[in-house]
């Protein structure tokens, strides 16, 4: 049983991405500011992301020592299908709400920058990123988020609770 249950917004559906496997795409034109989708699943403790409960392809941070995701019996949902990349065209609106970063053609592939949720400074992108991206990070980890500051691009597709950790940091240097 779900905590949260996922919500679609727009016509979502997946397909084979350039970047790696299966990828979520737009199945219409969205436009920047729209809300896509929202995550479900349940509420898990960050430290027992590997205990074997949960699939470990779905972790979502909402707020410090807390993640969505799914339980070891569910079944993936569109949002799980959400490739990485350094540059993405969809970032978070609050804790759980995804929103096009920009305009996002029919057919194309939707991208999210995981450090915009993970801060599990314990996790790595199990594989080098292959976004392709000029600024391209090639090593995605859960401490991505330490690099950003408040002045930068995409701070505002941060989800909320890193968003105060960004500030906290900044204040302290």
């Amino acid at each position: 049983m779900r905590d949260i249950k996922a919500r679609f917004f727009k016509q979502l559906y997946i397909g084979c991405s350039k970047i790696g496997g299966k990828g979520l795409f737009a199945g219409e034109t969205i436009k920047a500011g729209d809300i896509i989708l929202s995550f479900g699943g349940v509420l898990a403790l960050v430290e027992d992301r590997n205990s074997g409960k949960y699939l470990s392809s779905t972790f979502a941070g909402i707020t410090d020592g807390i993640m969505i995701c799914e339980d070891g019996d569910s079944e993936k949902d569109l949002s799980d299908y959400i490739n990485h990349s350094c540059q993405p065209n969809v970032g978070m609106d609050d804790c759980i709400t995804i929103v096009a970063i920009s305009d996002i053609q029919k057919d194309e592939e939707l991208l999210c920058d995981y450090s915009f949720w993970e801060a599990d400074e314990t996790w790595k992108m199990r594989c080098e990123c292959n976004c392709g991206s000029p600024k391209c990070r090639k090593q995605i980890s859960g401490s991505d988020w330490k690099s950003v500051g408040s002045n930068h691009p995409y701070f505002r597709y941060y989800a909320p609770f890193l968003q105060r950790r960004i500030v906290v940091n900044e204040r302290e240097a």
